[in-house]
């Protein structure tokens, strides 16, 4: 992954545009979708908002289509495509998932239609699931179908299915078919993004419970608002989530105010955090749930750690999936311990870090749970502090970097990445559009990363620097167990192995070997019958275990 410090500044606005700051992971996002054009990056920032910039509302999807992007898009056989191709694209290009028979039963299109020209310069087939290759020529084909095609389209998909056994994703596709709103959709709407949510899939929750309030009425819709600003939370899109829990409370539903009021203390949090950052209460960090450590005995003063772990306790009250409730509840924890207990928070973060799935920044509709967005960043920003004062600035502003350029970071923990980048070499520019997109870090912030004199890895080895270095490669990485392992895996099952071990998602997998999900997730399996496990964290685990 190219780092943040490729670019000069990549968080402010290209020549041409109104000067405006831009988030990392906006601008990382953006250069994705509109590709490495300098002219289409900045004509596509200078469409959209501030709140969209600075990452705390939701990008459009697809994103609006500029001269630049359209000339791209367009440039050799994408010009001439029939009628017939565009159709063909446009549903691949709004299918919630990648099934090649789903496409195929929707649009009556042959296998041997999309093997040709031009639409096998488009499409990318294997093992049964299909990608639009170009991510610019999808928006396009979008924009210029009207919305009698949009809609046809839908519908043939949620037909489609429904008969393939997905009700879910047809429920989906049935609604956006439905120009008129649907009371009967919604319900079904609802539940679908409290389940996303609850694999910690916040961009797909947050745009299906937006749809469903858009057909609910009465109950069904305050709980949509509610599942909409709770998905908005996790995304990290602070403004949209505050605008949402907003109109949960319009709405007098007694039943969703209290999860509203949790999700409400979350946002603030996050965007004030300074009302939380009061030394002297003597409570310690207390616990945000199952799982989590109990309140540190009392103090005259909190330390800068207890004041940090109090910011992120309203955020772990708040989640929704047991993966995001475990990685905050680690997270409480070390901070909560950092001053006094060093090595034990070192312990607890290292165990979290290990066994996180990250977040996957595609929308998944199947698949194995993972972080969400927000709860990421907090085990991220949290992890780079750990490493700063354990001695490895290096690596913190690996870790930092990568975050920054994925994740929501800045208003995590009261401002501390930009605290910790501005101390690591090398960071000032991040540091500096941190501030510029998040709030200045609080106190507590300033104080935990002043006194970075414990313990050095030279004297006393860190969990987390160790596992940090082992699942990137580091010069004390896996070579031991993959030696052994090679006994008993297949050349392709270790590398799947590896890359499960270095903390990516299926997906990640598929795309670095150049197969498909499916058959990442077919040699995964085998991986877990043949060393013993049953879980990719328990295959991270013992990986990093020492040789016996």
């Amino acid at each position: 992954m190219t780092s943040i410090r490729d670019s000069a500044a990549p968080w402010q606005s290209p020549p041409g545009v109104r000067a405006r700051p831009v988030a990392p992971q906006v601008v990382r996002r953006v250069s994705e979708l509109v590709g490495a054009d300098p002219e289409a990056l900045a004509q596509t920032l200078g469409l959209l908002t501030p709140h969209q910039l600075a990452g705390v509302a939701a990008l459009p999807d697809p994103l609006p289509v500029t001269a630049a992007v359209r000339a791209a898009a367009l440039d050799g056989t994408a010009g001439a495509l029939d009628p017939e191709d565009r159709r063909v694209l446009l549903a691949a290009g709004v299918l919630v998932l990648d099934r090649v028979d789903v496409l195929l039963g929707a649009t009556g299109a042959s296998v041997e239609r999309l093997l040709a020209p031009p639409l096998a310069g488009h499409l990318q087939l294997a093992d049964g699931r299909f990608r639009v290759a170009d991510p610019r020529l999808r928006a396009v084909v979008h924009e210029d179908a009207d919305l009698t095609e949009r809609t046809a389209v839908h519908a043939a998909l949620a037909t489609e299915l429904e008969r393939a056994g997905e009700p879910g994703a047809a429920r989906w596709h049935a609604a956006l078919a439905t120009l008129a709103g649907d009371p009967a959709l919604a319900d079904g709407l609802v539940r679908l993004a409290r389940q996303r949510l609850g694999q910690g899939c916040a961009v797909a929750a947050h745009a299906v419970a937006r749809e469903a309030a858009s057909h609910g009425t009465g109950d069904v819709r305050a709980r949509a608002f509610l599942v909409a600003g709770r998905a908005a939370l996790l995304g990290g899109h602070l403004h949209d989530a505050a605008g949402w829990l907003e109109r949960v409370a319009s709405t007098g539903v007694a039943t969703v105010q209290d999860d509203a009021e949790r999700a409400r203390d979350a946002v603030l949090a996050l965007v004030d955090a300074r009302h939380l950052d009061r030394p002297g209460t003597g409570s310690g960090a207390p616990s945000p749930g199952p799982g989590a450590a109990g309140p540190l005995p009392p103090d005259d003063e909190d330390p800068p750690g207890v004041r940090l772990a109090r910011l992120v306790v309203p955020v772990a009250r708040a989640t929704v999936s047991p993966a995001d409730r475990a990685a905050l509840a680690a997270v409480v924890e070390a901070l909560g311990r950092l001053d006094r207990y060093p090595r034990e928070a070192d312990e607890v973060l290292a165990r979290a870090v290990v066994t996180a799935a990250p977040y996957r920044e595609t929308v998944a509709w199947v698949g194995a749970d993972g972080l969400s967005p927000l709860a990421e960043a907090h085990l991220r920003v949290v992890q780079a502090l750990v490493l700063l004062r354990g001695g490895d600035a290096e690596q913190a502003a690996r870790v930092l970097d990568d975050a920054a350029a994925r994740l929501p970071v800045s208003h995590v923990v009261g401002g501390l990445a930009a605290e910790v980048a501005r101390r690591t070499v090398g960071s000032d520019t991040l540091a500096a559009g941190l501030r510029a997109v998040g709030p200045d870090p609080v106190p507590a912030a300033v104080a935990v990363c002043r006194d970075l004199g414990y313990p050095r890895p030279a004297t006393v080895p860190s969990l987390v620097v160790s596992a940090v270095r082992t699942c990137r490669g580091g010069r004390d990485g896996l070579a031991d167990v993959w030696a052994r392992w090679a006994d008993v895996l297949t050349a392709r099952e270790l590398d799947v192995a590896r890359l499960v071990a270095d903390g990516l998602a299926n997906k990640q997998v598929a795309d670095r070997l150049c197969v498909s999900v499916r058959t990442v997730e077919v040699h995964l399996g085998r991986v877990f019958r043949k060393v013993g496990v049953s879980s990719r964290a328990e295959l991270t685990v013992v990986a990093l275990r020492p040789a016996s």
